[in-house]
């Protein structure tokens, strides 16, 4: 969920709203500390009333996970459920450090259940935080961004490509091992069937306009460029497997400053009239290292809630564990 921006007037009922119920819970609470003397626990009167609007808050968070899976639910929005589900969670810190006596607690169980709230609380938080800041930088940083499943599939289309240029424009090597070899590609595969070599289809992303496309090129090959052997050679051994395998090929080209190095010694022993050529190729590489980001991005904004619904279920629990518990001894 993104705050702010058009969001923030419905966010801004929800901050007032949180921010009263906890300031009369407060007022409440310390109302009640004057009249008894001493710091009230769950089982006062403005204890219990906090731990048990708590409890709710904690129950309904948990709705929102089958809220997510059940089509047929026809209970608002999912995006009112996951504003709900943000700021009445916040609300539930102040109502259960009252019920819980601000942390002066006993008993293990009633420690476990305070330091698993904590955690699930801060890993939502977490969360949130991600949310905020991944999808600004998936914009900024990744104007190559594309469908996350198809990134695989994308990358081998864009290495297809640039092979089609190189093969095109460099001098033939029989020993470039276009057509075997470890992780290498065959030539009619990377071609395809009855492709014409007299041009090369080459994609790109560009900013134009101040929008974020995918550019398809095409480049007419007029001959094959003298002294550009060298190219192939690394094209076959080395940015070719990057292309393809992106981080997981543990190429120098991984990094910027390593590909800058790679193409800048790559121009120097190839002619001037391979510069183009050089160019579309570090076009590619860059490309690659941008589906590398999003992938990572993609994992970190999607890979918390492998921490926070593990630690929401068990605080279910425990809290399950914990109402019977205190009303026998209450």
């Amino acid at each position: 969920m993104i705050i702010g921006g058009t969001t923030w007037p419905k966010d801004r009922r929800w901050v007032v709203g949180i921010a009263v119920a906890a300031a009369a819970a407060i007022v409440a609470y310390g109302l009640e500390w004057r009249h008894l003397g001493h710091l009230p626990g769950g089982s006062s009167r403005v204890g219990l009333v906090c731990g048990i609007v708590g409890g709710l808050i904690i129950l309904f968070e948990l709705l929102l996970w089958p809220r997510r899976r059940v089509r047929s639910w026809r209970l608002g929005s999912a995006q009112s459920w996951v504003r709900a589900h943000v700021w009445l969670g916040l609300l539930a810190v102040p109502l259960v450090l009252l019920h819980a006596r601000l942390l002066f607690i006993g008993g293990l169980l009633n420690q476990a259940l305070m330091v698993v709230f904590f955690l699930v609380i801060a890993s939502g938080i977490w969360g949130l935080v991600l949310q905020q800041s991944i999808p600004r930088a998936l914009l900024e940083q990744v104007p190559a961004e594309t469908i996350y499943d198809q990134i695989d599939h994308v990358a081998r289309q864009q290495c297809r490509d640039a092979w089609r240029l190189v093969d095109a424009s460099c001098e033939a090597d029989g020993h470039d091992g276009a057509h075997h070899g470890d992780g290498a590609v065959a030539d009619d595969d990377l071609l395809g069937d009855g492709e014409e070599a007299d041009h090369a289809v080459i994609t790109g992303f560009r900013s134009m306009t101040g929008i974020q496309g995918r550019v398809v090129e095409t480049l007419a090959v007029h001959a094959v460029i003298p002294g550009t052997r060298e190219i192939r050679r690394r094209f076959v051994a080395e940015i070719r497997p990057y292309l393809l395998a992106g981080g997981r090929s543990g190429s120098a080209l991984v990094a910027p400053s390593g590909a800058a190095r790679f193409f800048s010694a790559l121009r120097e022993a190839s002619p001037a009239e391979a510069a183009p050529l050089i160019g579309r190729l570090e076009q590619a590489c860059d490309c690659r290292r941008q589906f590398d980001l999003q992938a990572r991005l993609h994992r970190w904004l999607h890979g918390w809630i492998l921490v926070h619904l593990p630690l929401s279920v068990l605080l279910g629990v425990l809290l399950a564990v914990h109402v019977p518990i205190a009303l026998l001894y209450w």
